[in-house]
């Protein structure tokens, strides 16, 4: 054997010794590993400790709803969408509470929660074709002369819308301008809702009117004049009556000013009535 194969046959001796082995220890390496997985692990733990679970996060559309809406505009229709809110037994109870006589100041009371627009503009618009109509046709029966001669009266519905819807507009907004003048306000949608349901009771009127006979004409106007009339006056003569304490000085003389000229405007509308609507030939 050559001393070169002894050389080689030695250094595999020297690979193949167990002595002259080394193991290197993976376990260490695999804990330490480990240890810094649960390390990163406690720590996002602990720092998704501090956000809020998921199911407490509120949805995008959600939280849109929950923010508070803006006031809607004067001119929108979603301005005015809550005072024609009513259903058919409000409307009814509410034309029961101004034809039938009840306590002072009842009505305001009654509406207070919920002023709405909605029977005020039907009772006026009813009122206004029923005594246009009811006008034409008691016409035609007082008619006298020829069949043929006679003519339907348009003006009568004009003159009556023009009277009414200004009695439930214009002459509401004064007296609110007025109410607010003398420290005595009042919503102005309270003052329209009232002075819509006072003329409830001239419906009906304006149907019976249709009979040919002036006295029962003449009775029921008056009728109608003092059931509306003490409900009008009687509502406002409540909530004066809270502004003006008896004892201040010019109570009474704002009291009778307002009150006084509400009347005042009351009686030149049923002059109105008994002269243009209900006065036949």
């Amino acid at each position: 054997m050559s001393d070169s194969d002894k050389l080689l046959l030695d250094s595999h001796e020297t690979e193949l010794n167990p002595q002259t082995l080394s193991f290197q220890d993976f376990s260490s390496r695999t804990s330490s590993a480990t240890t810094s997985m649960d390390t990163g692990k406690v720590g996002s733990s602990i720092g998704s400790s501090h956000s809020l679970p998921q199911s407490a996060v509120p949805p995008p559309d959600l939280e849109e709803a929950q923010r508070p809406s803006g006031s809607s505009s004067f001119w929108s229709i979603k301005y005015y969408q809550p005072l024609f809110d009513v259903d058919t037994l409000q409307v009814l109870n509410r034309i029961k509470g101004a034809l039938l006589p009840r306590p002072k100041g009842a009505f305001f009371e009654l509406v207070s929660a919920s002023p709405d627009l909605y029977g005020p503009f039907w009772i006026s618009t009813t009122l206004i074709f029923a005594m246009a109509i009811t006008g034409n046709l008691a016409s035609y029966f007082a008619f006298q002369g020829p069949s043929s001669q006679w003519k339907y009266n348009f003006n009568q519905l004009t003159l009556a819308g023009t009277v009414i819807y200004s009695y439930v507009t214009i002459l509401p907004l004064v007296f609110w301008m007025a109410l607010r003048y003398y420290d005595a306000s009042k919503k102005l949608v309270d003052v329209l809702c009232i002075y819509g349901y006072t003329l409830s009771v001239f419906v009906p009127i304006s149907v019976f009117c249709v009979l040919p006979s002036n006295l029962l004409r003449w009775l029921l106007l008056i009728l109608s004049g003092l059931i509306s009339g003490i409900f009008l006056l009687s509502n406002f003569h409540a909530h004066l009556a809270d502004c003006f304490p008896y004892g201040e000085g010019d109570a009474k003389k704002k009291t009778y000013l307002i009150l006084g000229s509400m009347l005042a405007f009351h009686v030149g509308l049923l002059i109105i009535f008994k002269a243009y609507f209900f006065s036949y030939a």
